[in-house]
């Protein structure tokens, strides 16, 4: 009587006639992880950019196009590595789908609610020396001083720390301060165009605690605001 061959053994048998290499079960979660990371911080991005679209959008201080884009590619992005997951076939694509959408959607809004997508963008201006230049403020934010931002043009220089000049309506305006930070490629000479962050001390004075250049901004675009 023939012996019945078991089917792990005909497995074994195509294993070595197809030469399969056995992959270790590390790989397996090596892979699975990586996947999960690759998703969360794909979600994470698309929700940064949600956030700052709506920031750009609402508030109107930054121009908006390049977070839009970003949000766009990582929500996408992240819905394929979810796809890929071992957990993806528990849900139609449609679903998977809408969910990245809608909550993308309102964890940005919570962001811009919140006001972290101000400080978010602050911080990328800070710590990027060309995020402004890829995701320019508006001239109606640099000419806010009770907000702490002017900007225009040195008109007259009275000091080190002292110096007057004209902002983009007419208005003059006395600058002064201590310690105050120069950032970039901002010069203190009569005509050069700046941008200056402080407080308002008065109703033409204006105390300074960094300066910046005006150039990296679209001026363009700024001027169309």
């Amino acid at each position: 009587m023939k012996k019945k061959t078991s089917i792990s053994d005909k497995t074994l048998k195509l294993i070595e006639q197809k030469q399969i290499k056995l992959i270790p079960k590390w790989e397996f979660v090596a892979r699975n992880w990586g996947l999960w990371l690759a998703f969360g911080i794909s979600l994470m991005a698309g929700i940064l950019g949600t956030g700052l679209s709506w920031f750009g959008l609402i508030d109107k201080i930054i121009t908006p196009y390049w977070w839009i884009l970003v949000a766009i590619i990582f929500l996408i992005l992240a819905y394929f590595i979810f796809e890929k997951t071992k957990k993806a076939y528990r849900r139609p694509q449609w679903q998977v789908a809408l969910m990245l959408m809608v909550g993308g959607l309102v964890i940005g809004v919570g962001l811009f609610k919140i006001g972290w997508a101000n400080r978010i963008d602050k911080n990328l201006e800070k710590n990027f020396p060309y995020y402004r230049q890829i995701v320019p403020m508006k001239l109606e934010v640099w000419n806010n001083p009770g907000e702490g931002y002017l900007s225009g043009v040195i008109v007259k220089i009275n000091g080190a720390n002292n110096w007057e000049i004209e902002d983009f309506d007419g208005k003059r305006w006395t600058i002064f301060g201590d310690n105050i930070l120069i950032r970039g490629r901002a010069l203190i000479e009569i005509g050069q165009e700046i941008k200056i962050i402080g407080e308002l001390r008065g109703n033409s004075s204006f105390e300074a605690e960094e300066i910046r250049p005006w150039s990296g901004i679209n001026q363009t675009n700024l001027k169309e605001n």
